[in-house]
């Protein structure tokens, strides 16, 4: 009696697994752009007697977007919060704090207005911060990184594998993001 429902059962099964999918991320409808910069965005703080005093986001746009990638600049969509500060964080932003990476400072930092495009691209976003487009030269960050190699890395090592993006109050406090370079 087994014998003679066992060939239907194999069927039925054999139908049943024609319909399946090939593994559970096909359920999942993500963007891949979005993804991407979610894997490569950081956010840090700067903190003083147990006090947030401002904070630093940042998507790394070079290791998202291959057009940016292939150009002469190391690009990134920054966010800073500056708290007791949050209508003049422009003011107080450029008088007393600094931005760098790899102890550079940017060749340009454009101010990206509230209903700009690049925010649908912003996988961490924070309404009461303001948002940049910074933009630092590859080659000043080799030849930077050149410069600070002993003599036996000189031969070895020809370009900087991580960066570290980082913000500094004027009265010395800092926070930074390290990304590792796109290649």
């Amino acid at each position: 009696m087994t014998m003679k429902y066992l060939p239907s059962i194999c069927l039925f099964a054999l139908l049943l697994s024609g319909c399946t999918k090939p593994n559970a991320m096909t359920n999942f409808s993500y963007n891949n752009f979005y993804a991407k910069s979610l894997q490569h965005t950081s956010k840090n703080d700067i903190v003083k007697n147990n006090d947030v005093i401002a904070m630093l986001n940042a998507t790394y746009l070079n290791k998202v977007d291959l057009t940016v990638h292939q150009g002469n600049e190391e690009v990134f969509l920054v966010g800073i919060f500056i708290t007791n500060k949050s209508d003049k964080i422009d003011e107080s932003f450029s008088s007393d704090y600094s931005l760098t990476l790899n102890k550079l400072k940017a060749n340009s930092i454009i101010k990206l207005a509230k209903d700009d495009k690049m925010f649908a691209k912003m996988p961490l976003y924070n309404p009461w911060a303001k948002y940049y487009i910074v933009k630092f030269s590859k080659n000043k960050l080799n030849k930077s990184f050149l410069e600070n190699l002993k003599y036996k890395e000189k031969y070895t090592k020809f370009e900087y594998k991580t960066i570290e993006l980082k913000l500094t109050k004027s009265s010395g406090e800092f926070t930074s993001l390290s990304f590792q370079k796109a290649h």
